[in-house]
């Protein structure tokens, strides 16, 4: 071509066609969700007007449509957050080289301003026309999201599908939320015969709604990044020194995170994955924590493989962030069970990695039971727990007392010494928390009264590095 020769951009829509596209696609479900997120108002798009790669195959009156994925920022109660949205409304929310782009473009943003991201996805996969580029789309928004693992806050919004690898990059995020409706699988449970394979994953389902709310209250509790250090209030609204009187918690963690919770007040991760765990956000004397806490009303509160994920993800998670750890522990030790046995040991290892590597406050209560394994892996102190509690009337060893005596004392039982007895011996003796006192693996021996006024007290302790100024002009409203 002759290098005066005007080129032909007749192809090329104008700006008023893209941004009629662009009104176009405001009553989106997309953008619906993007308004339940986010502070009124507040949200700003940016590469508004990119649209999808020229292809021919595609058809000419689609040729000017704009890509499948909304990107921008904006506030959520007044704090910055990014979030990309896959438009189904778009191209079918299809993943090319462009949309790619788009999102990495946004991770460099969010990045570069210490502020967290929320995907919401609803693709029905790649652009098969796009060939090796789209898949190479999907390597890319990979490298954003791993690039970002630990030094932001990333919340996956399941909204509609989220299939393939997209389902894997769903994974990669710190939170998976999904919506009731949404579709969440690697291969078709046509063809597998298995439906809600990947609900392990997700931390909260409901209703667009709900989900919407649910990760509003997710980006108020964590910090924007990871430099922020461990999050106190200098204001808490419930009573530091308030006691619990002689409740019984039944062996139920939930009954136990109400009554240490500011105000009862949490956020429930994973309910129904490894019930035999429960693990919260909340805030404890106005420092913000996670809590990990077996139930030993549930399988003795048994650790298995499900138990054994669900815990070193969500200690991970809160290390990552500086969220104080409270560890809650009542179990028996491991579950045995042949089902747990392909994978029982790499996931007890990387439960044993999680409590180990974590550099985040890290406090511990015996409840009732901390048996065998279950006393190492749960926060202990020889897995660098700072402070370790023991209720009075814990049981702490090798062995439950009925099996301890049944391996060791057999032989005491006469006809005046019944196995009850040495049962109820070898609770006083062997595995009494005293016991444990005595050998420097429990910090103190505690009643039920005051267990929330000691697990404020050591948060305090452990957080006043990070937030000095807070704890000296701390504020306790009246009750």
């Amino acid at each position: 071509m002759d290098k005066y020769t005007k080129p032909n951009f007749c192809g090329l829509p104008t700006a008023a066609e893209l941004r009629e596209a662009l009104i176009a696609s405001e009553g989106s479900d997309v953008r619906v969700q993007l308004g339940m997120l986010f502070d009124e108002g507040t949200f700003v798009e940016t590469s508004a007007f990119t649209k999808r790669g020229v292809s021919e195959f595609i058809t000419t009156e689609r040729a000017s449509e704009l890509e499948g994925v909304i990107c921008g920022y904006g506030a959520i109660d007044g704090k910055l957050v990014f979030a990309f949205a896959e438009d189904a409304s778009r191209m079918g929310g299809a993943i090319d080289e462009r949309h790619a782009k788009k999102i990495c473009d946004l991770y460099k943003l969010a990045q570069s301003n210490g502020a967290p991201v929320i995907g919401i996805f609803n693709s029905s996969g790649t652009d098969i026309f796009e060939g090796t580029g789209a898949l190479a789309a999907y390597g890319r928004i990979m490298s954003a999201v791993s690039r970002a693992s630990g030094v932001i806050p990333q919340i996956a919004f399941v909204a509609g599908k989220c299939i393939g690898t997209s389902a894997a990059i769903a994974s990669m995020f710190d939170i998976v939320i999904k919506a009731s409706s949404a579709e969440l699988y690697v291969s078709s449970p046509a063809l597998t015969g298995k439906d809600g394979a990947q609900d392990p994953v997700v931390a909260f389902s409901g209703a667009v709604e709900q989900c919407a709310g649910y990760v509003r209250s997710l980006i108020s509790f964590l910090p924007s990044n990871s430099s922020v250090g461990v999050q106190c209030s200098d204001i808490c609204t419930d009573n530091l020194n308030r006691k619990l009187g002689s409740i019984d918690f039944g062996g139920d963690a939930l009954s136990a995170v109400s009554v240490i919770c500011d105000a009862g007040m949490f956020y429930e991760l994973s309910r129904d994955f490894a019930p035999e765990v429960t693990t919260v956000f909340t805030t404890i004397g106005g420092v913000k924590c996670g809590i990990v806490a077996t139930s030993y009303a549930k399988n003795e509160g048994r650790i298995n493989t499900a138990a054994a994920r669900k815990i070193s993800k969500f200690v991970n998670l809160c290390d990552s962030f500086s969220v104080p750890v409270v560890t809650l522990v009542d179990s028996l030790g491991l579950a045995i069970d042949s089902a747990n046995e392909d994978l029982f040991a790499p996931e007890l290892s990387k439960l044993a990695f999680a409590y180990a590597n974590s550099t985040c406050p890290k406090v511990t209560v015996i409840l009732g039971h901390a048996i065998g394994a279950a006393f190492v892996l749960l926060g202990s102190k020889s897995l660098g727990a700072d402070i370790v509690y023991a209720l009075d009337d814990s049981e702490i060893g090798a062995l439950p007392a009925d099996s301890g005596v049944a391996f060791a004392w057999d032989k005491y039982i006469t006809e005046e010494k019944t196995r009850e007895e040495l049962i109820a011996e070898w609770k006083e003796n062997v595995s009494s928390p005293v016991a444990a006192a005595s050998s420097g693996e429990i910090d103190d021996i505690i009643n039920t009264n005051e267990l929330r006024a000691r697990i404020c007290s050591a948060l305090l302790m452990l957080s006043a590095k990070g937030c000095a100024s807070a704890v000296a002009n701390r504020k306790v409203l009246p009750l």
